[in-house]
């Protein structure tokens, strides 16, 4: 299994869907698992990315307790 850990603060939440998108995209294209660790603080981007990873590739994120800023999601 792959990690990527990024850090979405400062970014646009259309360029974080993008670099999400693109993460995903390479995980299934080339038959990899890759355990995300996604930095978005407890705003806009968390809110929508999580929406995105639900409806558009039905995965399963998570908000650690630990860490209310986080987004976790094992792409398969």
């Amino acid at each position: 299994m792959e990690y990527c850990e990024i850090d979405f603060h400062h970014y646009f939440v259309e360029d974080a869907i993008r670099v999400t998108e693109s993460i995903v995209n390479y995980a299934r294209l080339n038959d990899k698992s890759v355990e995300c660790k996604f930095i978005t603080g407890r705003g806009k981007i968390q809110k929508e990315l999580i929406s995105f990873l639900r409806e558009t590739y039905c995965l399963t994120p998570v908000i650690p307790m630990s860490n209310g800023g986080v987004v976790l999601v094992e792409i398969y």
